[in-house]
């Protein structure tokens, strides 16, 4: 993956880019509820791909404190600013650095890692990535990963509706899908969470739940949801998303992962 032009293509929108995921508002609020429900205030959390720093301001708001990396220079400046316009800058610390490469931050430094809206789906080598999250994870060290699926329930109903069943079957079974942001294209790698877990984090981390978000009503409408009724639905769908078989139909996947006390090597498929 080049990281330039990941850098690139987020430069070129940070200025836009929380107007862009307003759609996808109580999506974020379901993972502000779980993050809230593992992280107590005064932990040290890692945000990978922080972008302009929407979760680190909500945790530090909440008195988690919160080092926030991403590659696009302009997200980290929009994130700094937050911060200072808040008065979060004893709590939000921001470094432009690429998340697939931990390798220069200290051991048993973070109480937990989180990574939202398919952030993590850019990394190359998701088995190097376990290894070193688990490195800089804390003993009982939390990782929630928010990341984008190989397709979803209403993409594969418009299809089949249609008579594409060969196009929806080949959908589902896809692992990487390239994405054009500001006129780069991006390569995201794209797994389920038990496949995900099992050929990368399992030598290294425990899953503790997983489940599907986004298929409950089409992308197209989350923005003329009510904001209450919107958030009981995030709660309805995140408890149906680890059901079967409302489980594999999610745009996005849950992955709460907890650090084992001893990795185990040679489990990597």
């Amino acid at each position: 993956m080049d990281t330039r032009s990941i850098a690139a293509a987020y430069d070129q929108i940070a200025s836009d880019y929380d107007t862009l995921l307003e759609g996808d508002q109580g999506m974020r609020r379901v993972l502000w509820e779980h993050y809230t429900s593992v992280f107590p205030p005064g932990a040290h959390v890692l945000d990978l791909a922080c972008g302009t720093g929407l979760d680190a301001v909500f945790l530090a708001e909440r008195g988690i404190h919160v080092t926030g990396i991403d590659l696009s220079p302009r997200m980290i400046a929009r994130l700094q600013a937050k911060a200072r316009q808040r008065g979060l800058e004893n709590r939000i610390a921001a470094h432009v650095d690429d998340i697939a490469t931990l390798g220069a931050w200290p051991a048993a430094r973070f109480d937990g890692i989180v990574s939202a809206f398919a952030g993590l789906n850019t990394v190359r080598d998701l088995g190097a990535f376990a290894w070193e999250a688990h490195r800089v994870l804390r003993p009982r060290g939390r990782m929630i990963l928010h990341v984008l699926g190989p397709t979803h329930v209403w993409t594969q109903l418009a299809l089949i509706s249609t008579g594409h069943w060969l196009t929806a079957r080949a959908l589902r079974q896809r692992r990487d899908r390239t994405v054009t942001i500001a006129g780069h294209e991006i390569r995201h790698a794209l797994l389920k969470p038990a496949e995900m877990h099992a050929r990368f984090f399992a030598p290294c981390f425990e899953l503790r739940r997983a489940y599907a978000l986004g298929f409950l009503w089409p992308p197209d409408s989350s923005r003329r949801l009510p904001p209450g009724l919107s958030a009981r639905l995030g709660r309805l769908e995140a408890r149906l998303g680890s059901q079967w078989p409302w489980r594999t139909w999610g745009r996005f996947f849950v992955v709460d992962l907890e650090r084992r006390d001893a990795a185990t090597p040679g489990r990597q498929a």
